[in-house]
């Protein structure tokens, strides 16, 4: 699952990326990067409180991630790097050259779900990698910068559908799980046969921060993404 951006990086990523203006725009929650292409099948958030969508195929560069606060913080920096946030990019291209890839939105963290198959106790997940998605300009993992690190690594995840909870203020690990479990309740209400699960047995799921640190609580995008199968 994904966990709070590192202050510091974030900061970076921001002036990075955009001017004042467009930097005080985060402040009121403003998402300006790229985000992954989707389209909705059924908008259920008045009567459930989510939606179910059909994702294209993503191109991501992913690094381990256990969910600690430590870890959170390095995954994070092993990918900034590998984008090229204030310093050399830390990939090279087929010319053999580094390439600075833009910032895309959400980052994800992916995992098996924190609760047991049957509901009956939580087991809790410390596997599972944070993943920055690639700009739609690479069209195929071939085209994209190749990461010079050997703890980032590159992948296409296949086009899915899932179910999405969208909520706001701020969110940490227990938060998230906790919000798992309860999504996964009412999915099996609608979706029982459609929850997808890991080769573990627990669900297939991700979930997406868009905001920086500053962004006000209460105007930020926390995703829960549980994978659905296609009918």
């Amino acid at each position: 699952p994904l966990l709070l951006l590192p202050v510091g990086a974030a900061t970076i990523l921001a002036l990075r990326r955009s001017p004042v203006r467009r930097a005080m725009g985060s402040v009121f929650g403003r998402i300006g990067e790229e985000t992954p292409k989707h389209e909705v099948l059924e908008n259920l958030k008045t009567e459930r409180g989510y939606e179910v969508r059909r994702y294209a195929p993503i191109l991501c560069a992913e690094t381990p991630c256990d969910g600690t606060d430590k870890n959170n913080s390095e995954a994070f920096g092993r990918l900034a790097k590998y984008i090229g946030v204030f310093t050399t990019p830390e990939n090279v291209t087929a010319d053999g050259k580094p390439e600075a890839v833009a910032m895309t939105a959400p980052v994800m963290n992916t995992g098996g779900s924190p609760e047991a198959v049957a509901m009956t106790a939580p087991v809790m997940n410390t596997g599972g990698k944070m993943a920055f998605t690639l700009p739609s300009k690479y069209g195929s993992l071939e085209s994209a910068p190749k990461p010079t690190n050997p703890q980032v690594s590159l992948r296409e995840i296949p086009g899915f559908d899932a179910a999405v909870f969208t909520y706001t203020w701020n969110t940490d690990q227990p938060d998230a799980d906790k919000k798992v479990i309860e999504f996964a309740e009412k999915l099996r209400e609608d979706h029982a046969k459609r929850i997808e699960k890991l080769e573990d047995g627990k669900i297939k799921f991700a979930l997406n921060r868009y905001n920086p640190p500053w962004t006000l609580p209460f105007l930020k995008t926390n995703e829960i993404c549980i994978w659905l199968s296609k009918l």
